[in-house]
């Protein structure tokens, strides 16, 4: 009798054969894309000895052109012979056994794998077809994928990841739930969550959506983005990622790191982002404000954008060798957040692995080094003192008072000359009443001596010393000179009073520019003059050759970088992480697109709405994409645990300023004033002591009121010491531009959340507003206190826990009342005297808890 298992077992195993060598051979047989299968294994393995480096370059061999790896090397043999598989040199060496032959050669730890191997033979065999990298192609409009009877897709943006998920076999998430939708949108776009009232209204307006249609639900969601742009706390939000990029901060760095004023600037951003401004004008007047027709003082002041790098103040200093340092710094700077290419690389030699030369560096270089500027910052001057060239910006009052003044002193000066017309119309009658006995004999022997001789004997000197001495005897005279000092001592004081704010300002001949050798301020070498990089287009012919010719070049419509680059960021804004992963670098290093014909398509977009910030925000964040849920279901966990396919929503830890923020928020302690000085939260005692010995500013005076209370964007910011809150969140440190934070998960976030002082005093004012708003009933304070931190309505097993946390400390308070009291006096701000002591300490226990929840602090 057959059993099943006998004939069913080889069957299974004649089927995995089957499948396997079916599956086996369709991968082999689809297309080699050289940008995505043999740059990247070419530029792991090979470009640093055979790449755009000409000093490094072994054998005159260039595998990064396609002409250099076909035609013959120094050894007369080609690396490459398209479709010769056995005579490729190439192939010949990488399957060598000799060491002395073998490339890459085994002491690199480079050693290529068996599929590398294979995939550079299939690659040879079919032609060795080279393809100009991806990012340097200007992009083309992409064509929109037609998606049949999808009813998922809300914009193009939907349709290019759905006809992706199709192909891999993966379907979207659900959509998110209204309130977490509304709280996600608004972290997303202003740093702070919504109020209860708001997502109570959003959730609302949408359930009504949900009955007339998809197109309905879309106009609800674009109507709340809309009135989220409208807020001034979204300038706010836009402009802490600004900063990051621009490398902002409040001192000037190196071991003095004294004082700067440029918050002018910082405030300049948020108005820039609250009105909208296009991108290209933004870009412009940041680069090149001052250069531009009748420049305004707003227009001067973004200019600082480029005045942000450090700046050295100690003795000592080679002013020449600082000033290489910070045209160096806005080359570099230029080129990340503009080109997103790593151009730091060819300072002291030709980019290893993407086509820009040393030349190329210093002709960028070369923009930025005819700015009115010393090497060595403002060294001896007073210490609030910008370094120049700076913008004084006296308010209205200080602008009346200085006129005011000024008035004065020429009507003074005017007396002044009125009173030496009279002395001199008066000299000749003077000296004939000095030269009385008695008079003559009360006079300084050295005057008496002048008085003597006749006016003809005179020397220069000793007339103008007569003139002194009659002027200082005039008590007229005198009394105005008092008053004329009185009057520049009071200038000078508003003068000090005035802030300034640093900027750009050109010399009137620029200086030559030269490349330094390896880098060395002392060893200039080649002239250059200023130019983009020869690998990418040229500028026009209409455009000159300083800054504003470059700002131009940069937003050229044409240009193959900017827009990508641009539109990259603000995907990772509302993803977490950008088509390119590496926002920071479009080169051949960095990670390709994962939806290039996207990426296009918005970069074509972002272009053709004028460079539209808001617009592309608002297709990003009312696509279906971004709307879905962020649950991980296991089917994701396991084919796309980074998200790259987008089968679910973004979910990510909050930035460092929106944690504290939204803290400040919830417990109503946030002060929402907008722009205005930085500020001195609380931080611990003694740090700057311990860390900057030696700095002009070395003692931290902690602020009052509402300074301790505003959003962390204007927090002070010490580059030798930011605020360690900011840095325990993965904040930069702002020496250099930052376009991509780490997230990371230490136990020291977790302590900083429990015991700082601004999340404990947080923690109290929650719990007062619990306690106050949310009624008489226990289970309803815990309610109103889930709400209000995570917004979304609790399900009762989490209420359950909660309260029993809560009674747990109850009991504990009431028989401790000391402890308590200590908890509830713990930071400045006073809770209201009505509130039971007991009962809030341990509501502020359990607020503390809900301030520390992973879902509270991650944007889901």
């Amino acid at each position: 009798m057959w059993k099943q298992g006998a004939w069913c077992r080889p069957l299974a195993l004649m089927c995995v054969a089957f499948w396997l060598f079916f599956s086996v051979r369709s991968v082999a047989d689809e297309a080699i894309s050289f940008n995505r299968d043999i740059r990247p294994i070419l530029a792991d393995h090979c470009f640093s000895c055979h790449g755009p480096d000409a000093g490094s370059r072994r054998g005159g061999l260039r595998l990064d052109q396609r002409d250099s790896a076909v035609g013959p090397a120094e050894s007369g043999r080609a690396a490459i012979v398209p479709g010769d598989v056995s005579g490729s040199q190439l192939l010949v060496r990488i399957h060598a056994t000799d060491a002395e032959l073998v490339m890459p050669p085994p002491q690199t730890g480079k050693s290529l794998s068996a599929v590398q191997k294979q995939m550079l033979e299939r690659w040879i065999a079919a032609g060795a077809e080279y393809q100009p990298h991806w990012s340097l192609v200007p992009p083309q409009a992409s064509v929109v994928p037609q998606t049949g009877d999808d009813k998922w897709s809300r914009t193009e943006i939907d349709r290019f990841i759905f006809s992706r998920l199709r192909a891999e076999g993966l379907q979207p998430s659900a959509p998110a739930g209204a309130h977490r939708l509304l709280r996600r949108l608004s972290l997303d776009l202003t740093g702070l969550p919504p109020t209860l009232a708001e997502a109570d209204a959003f959730a609302d307006e949408l359930r009504q959506a949900a009955l007339l249609g998809a197109a309905a639900e879309d106009q609800v969601v674009r109507r709340w983005i809309d009135q989220l742009f409208r807020s001034p706390h979204y300038g706010e939000r836009m402009a802490v990622d600004w900063l990051d990029a621009a490398r902002y901060a409040d001192t000037n760095g190196y071991q003095v790191d004294r004082d700067r004023e440029l918050w002018a600037w910082r405030d300049w951003v948020i108005a820039a982002f609250n009105s909208n401004q296009r991108f290209d004008q933004f870009t412009t007047e940041q680069l090149a404000g001052d250069l531009l027709p009748d420049a305004t003082v707003a227009q001067r002041v973004a200019t600082g954008f480029h005045r942000n790098h450090m700046l050295n103040e100690e003795g000592g200093v080679i002013p020449e060798e600082f000033l290489a340092e910070y045209c160096a710094d806005r080359a570099e700077t230029t080129a990340s957040i503009w080109l997103g290419q790593t151009l730091m690389c060819a300072r002291c030699h030709d980019h290893k692995y993407d086509a820009f030369t040393q030349k190329d560096y210093y002709s960028l270089y070369a923009f930025f080094h005819s700015v009115n500027e010393k090497g060595i910052g403002n060294y001896g001057a007073p210490i609030r003192r910008n370094a120049p060239p700076f913008l004084p910006l006296p308010t209205v009052e200080q602008q009346a008072k200085q006129v005011e003044l000024q008035g004065r002193q020429r009507a003074l000066a005017e007396q002044l000359a009125a009173a030496d017309q009279r002395l001199r119309a008066e000299q000749s009658a003077w000296e004939q009443e000095q030269l009385q006995a008695e008079k003559l004999a009360a006079l300084p022997a050295e005057i008496r001596e002048i008085v003597l001789k006749a006016a003809a004997d005179r020397s220069a000197a000793e007339t103008g010393r007569l003139e002194q001495h009659r002027q200082a005897g005039d008590a007229e005279r005198m009394k105005v000179v008092a008053e004329q000092a009185a009057v520049v001592k009071w200038l000078a004081e508003l003068e000090q009073q005035t802030v300034t704010t640093l900027v750009m300002e050109e010399l009137a001949v620029p200086r030559e520019t030269r490349i330094l050798m390896r880098g060395e301020y002392s060893r200039p070498g080649e002239v250059v003059t200023a130019e983009t990089p020869a690998s990418l287009p040229p500028m026009s012919s209409e455009w000159p050759k300083n800054r504003l010719g470059l700002a131009k070049w940069l937003v050229d419509p044409g240009h193959p970088l900017t827009a990508r680059v641009i539109v990259n960021r603000l995907w990772q804004q509302l993803f977490g992480v950008g088509l390119v992963r590496t926002s920071e670098d479009f080169g051949v290093q960095g990670e390709a697109p994962s939806h290039p014909e996207l990426l296009d398509w918005l970069a074509v977009e972002f272009v053709r709405s004028g460079w539209d910030v808001q617009h592309m925000l608002r297709l990003m964040a009312s696509s279906a994409v971004y709307r879905q849920s962020s649950v991980v279901t296991e089917q994701l966990r396991q084919r796309d645990p980074d998200n790259r396919l987008l089968a679910r929503g973004p979910r990510f830890r909050l930035q460092a300023e929106f944690l504290r923020d939204q803290a400040l928020c919830v417990s109503g302690l946030l002060v929402r004033k907008v722009g205005g000085p930085s500020v001195k939260p609380y931080h611990p005692p003694g740090l700057y002591e311990q860390v900057t010995a030696g700095s002009g500013t070395n003692v931290y005076v902690e602020g009052q009121g509402e300074d301790l209370y505003r959003r962390s964007l204007y927090t002070y910011w010490k580059r030798s010491v930011p605020h360690p809150a900011m840095l325990l969140f993965d904040a930069p440190f702002r020496e250099a531009c930052t376009l991509r934070r780490s997230r990371t998960n230490t136990p020291l976030q977790a302590l900083n959340l429990l015991n700082d002082p601004t999340w404990v005093e947080a923690a109290r004012f929650l719990a007062g507003r619990m306690l106050a708003e949310g009624g008489v009933d226990v289970g309803s304070q815990l309610r109103h206190g889930f709400r209000l931190v995570l917004i979304r309505e609790p399900e009762e097993r989490e209420l359950g826990v909660l309260r029993a946390g809560y009674e747990r400390v109850l009991v504990e308070f009431r028989e401790s009342s000391g402890e308590a009291l200590g908890l509830l006096q713990f930071g400045a701000a006073r809770s209201a005297e009505n509130l039971p002591q007991a009962e809030l300490a341990a509501m502020t226990v359990t607020a503390g808890v809900l301030l520390n929840l992973h879902e509270a602090v991650t944007r889901e």
